[in-house]
């Protein structure tokens, strides 16, 4: 029953402000129901392994390059493995260890996810990502170690607005022959907590944060064209000032912490010039 995957459990920051949001605001809504009804295995699937870029003259051939998306994707997807599952604040990925193309692929997309959240709606995530026996069926049964794992990194690890990875993790994404394309979409971590008598603790793993994700779309084929390339730029560009804003605006230290830590990742990551 039990199969080794990836796991990635991903936490929704402030999601009671969100909720309270959606209650009054029908086109905020619209948007946020848009974007996590479309994290279904089969639709994460046709976005996993290419990004396509529309732009206004493109608009027109956009149909089409999806529908031609969405067949490359399949075929080289094949019988991936890919489960998600939804519950309030949180999402859970999954993917098993067949192909460590598939595996990439999914983190590259969590990275887009990020890059999405906030683009749209300034929403922030944190997460943990495990490797270990699974049980996970879409819309049923979810359950294993590699779960518990995951769980206990985002809740004890990782403290900021990140995903990070196990020791496994580590070695599975630095193996793969994609690394290379992928590497500024990393940062190395290490931390450990013990809770109640369990030592929580990754010794050599990697984080994935908003500027890491920065770094990786304006070095990556996602930036090709000038105008998706100026969009991240205004991003970069605009988020310390958002950031800068959010902690006027709180009265918790703990959690003025964790924007304040996102700030200083964008300020000292080296970003090509435009």
């Amino acid at each position: 029953m039990y199969e080794n995957r990836i796991t990635i459990f991903i936490d929704i920051l402030g999601f009671r402000n969100i909720i309270s949001k959606t209650n009054t605001d029908d086109e905020y809504a619209r948007k946020i129901f848009e974007v996590l009804n479309s994290m279904k295995s089969e639709q994460v699937g046709n976005e996993m392994f290419l990004e396509i870029n529309e732009t206004e003259e493109s608009k027109k051939e956009m149909k089409e390059l999806k529908e031609m998306q969405a067949l490359f994707s399949k075929a080289l997807l094949g019988k991936s493995s890919i489960k998600i599952t939804h519950f309030s604040d949180s999402i859970v990925l999954s993917i098993g260890l067949e192909n460590d193309m598939y595996a990439m692929s999914l983190i590259e997309y969590v990275g887009r996810l990020i890059y999405r959240l906030w683009k749209d709606f300034k929403i922030l995530i944190r997460g943990g990502a495990s490797v270990d026996k699974l049980v996970h069926e879409e819309n049923g049964a979810l359950f294993g170690p590699s779960m518990v794992k995951a769980y206990d990194f985002e809740t004890n690890l990782s403290n900021y607005p990140r995903i990070i990875f196990d020791d496994i993790c580590f070695r599975i994404i630095k193996n793969s022959p994609s690394y290379k394309s992928m590497e500024k979409l990393f940062l190395p971590f290490s931390g450990e907590k013990e809770v109640n008598g369990k030592l929580i603790k990754i010794e050599k793993g990697l984080e994935m944060n908003l500027s890491t994700v920065f770094n990786h779309l304006i070095n990556s084929h996602f930036t090709f064209h000038p105008e998706k390339r100026k969009e991240v730029f205004n991003e970069i560009n605009n988020s310390i000032k958002h950031l800068t804003g959010i902690i006027e605006e709180v009265e918790s230290q703990k959690v003025k912490e964790k924007y304040e830590y996102l700030i200083t990742q964008i300020q000292e990551c080296k970003y090509p010039n435009i």
